[in-house]
Parts: structure tokens; sequence; C-alpha cells
């Protein structure tokens, strides 16, 4: 890690998301964006009700655990996961802070690639219809001490079809950095 950098990108946290998380960490800055590799992260399966209060301890614990290398190192948290989307690439960025969002869809508006048009900003932990619920702990997406913002990435079912995916990745990590450059988080 190089904390240096004014961001961290967490990558593994599900370990079937690992291997485009790297795709994406070779393509970034690292003067920019440092990164930390969950090497043996959680199974992104859906688990059984059975299984869900358990699962959903552990995935608190495992995030928890980013604290220690988040608070007093970087001001921003990027949390990269993937899902899949037959027509894909598309993507969610879900943060709790109403200045980077609102700064968010400002750029992608503006922006000129039709990509961005399937990209949505999600605010977490706010009231209303478009806000969503999450396990990741509160101290996480909600902590003074820096801005989380998690990016979901829709791949296409294809590999080979990556590349558009992981120019997709890259673009939104460069127009996070932008909008977290450009404005000051405000806190709920």
């Amino acid at each position: 890690m190089n904390e240096r950098s004014p961001a961290l990108l967490v990558i593994g946290v599900h370990r079937e998301e690992l291997a485009f998380g790297r795709s994406v960490a070779d393509s970034l800055d690292h003067e920019q964006v440092a990164v930390l590799e969950i090497p043996e992260g959680l199974s992104g399966q859906r688990p059984l009700p059975d299984q869900l209060f358990r699962y959903e301890a552990v995935h608190q614990a495992l995030y928890l655990q980013l604290l220690p290398h988040v608070c007093g190192h970087y001001r921003l948290l990027i949390d990269l996961h993937t899902g899949f989307d037959t027509h894909g690439p598309s993507a969610d960025l879900i943060t709790a802070d109403p200045s980077l969002q609102q700064c968010l869809r400002t750029a992608l508006d503006q922006a000129s690639n039709h990509r961005t048009e399937q990209v949505r900003v999600v605010p977490i932990g706010t009231r209303g219809t478009e806000s969503t619920r999450t396990v990741i702990p509160m101290q996480i997406w909600n902590n003074p001490a820096f801005v989380y913002v998690g990016i979901e990435l829709y791949l296409p079912d294809e590999r080979a079809d990556w590349a558009e995916a992981l120019s997709l990745a890259h673009r939104l990590i460069e127009l996070i950095l932008g909008c977290r450059t450009s404005s000051v988080p405000t806190r709920q």
C-alpha cells in the first residue's frame, strides 16, 4: 500500500471478485490510489437462510478490520464489487456523502460516453425510496474520518467483454477521485 495516495481501493472482499479487482488495480495510478487486496475473502454466493446470521457477522467483522488501514491514512475508501448483467457493463456508485453524490451525478450527466448512461448513483443509509440498505457496518460507510464509495460493477457474461468493463471501472474511479478533490464532503 502507498499511504501517500489520497484513496484506498479494496478488492477481493468476495473472493469471486478478486480476479477482476486485480485487473482494475493494475490499470490505476498508484500515486492516486493505493490497493488493499483481501486474498481470501468471503464467498459472494447467497447464503442459505440458516447460514445468513453467520455470513453477515463474518462480513461485518471483515469490514471492521479495514478501519486501521483507512483511518488516519486515507480520506477515501473505494470498495470494488462485481455482479453480472448480460447487457453490461453497467455500475452502481454507492455512497452516503451527499456532496459526492451530487458531484458524481453531475459528472455522469456531462460525460460523453454511452456507458455512463448505465451508471447510477445510489445513496446509502439515507431515508427515501432511492436509498439502499447494506450489511456493511455504519462505521465504514458513514465514518467522519473518510468517505466510502462502493462500486458495484456489473460485468457481461463473457470474460472476453471484460475490456470494456475494465475501462468503465477505471473511468469511474477517476471520476470519484475528481469529485473527491473538487468537493468537501458533508456528513449526515
